[in-house]
């Protein structure tokens, strides 16, 4: 998604095995992130010989958390199951964990993503 809201102005797209080289995953594993995408409308594509894809709403319209959820579904997604003299405590500090993650993705538009603003870095 970073790559095409860089990349795709206008009326421009971007091919698949263009957008597979950049970053480095096969081209048949993309398209299926992208038909992910397209479904969630989040992607358009256009086909043909000139076709690729592109973003279909601006990058600042597109939020982390709706990319990954179009992608992955639940990020976090939690056992009912709160057997156990710690399940009922575990699954609690779970869905907090879940709740500020979520928060967290749903602040981060593509467009930070992109321009790197007000995003924190992280160093292993």
């Amino acid at each position: 998604m970073i790559q095409l809201g860089k990349s795709c102005v206008g009326d421009q797209v971007f091919r698949v095995d263009d957008l597979a080289d950049k970053e480095s995953i096969s081209s048949t594993f993309l398209v299926q992130i992208l038909n992910d995408l397209r479904r969630a409308g989040l992607v358009q594509s256009r086909r043909g010989k000139m076709g690729g894809y592109c973003l279909a709403k601006a990058p600042s319209e597109i939020t982390m958390d709706t990319i990954v959820r179009a992608v992955e579904g639940d990020v976090l997604g939690i056992d009912s199951d709160r057997k156990g003299e710690s399940g009922e405590r575990v699954a609690d500090i779970w869905m907090e964990i879940a709740e500020h993650l979520e928060t967290k993705m749903a602040s981060i538009t593509l467009q930070e993503m992109i321009s790197n603003e007000g995003l924190l870095e992280y160093h292993i």
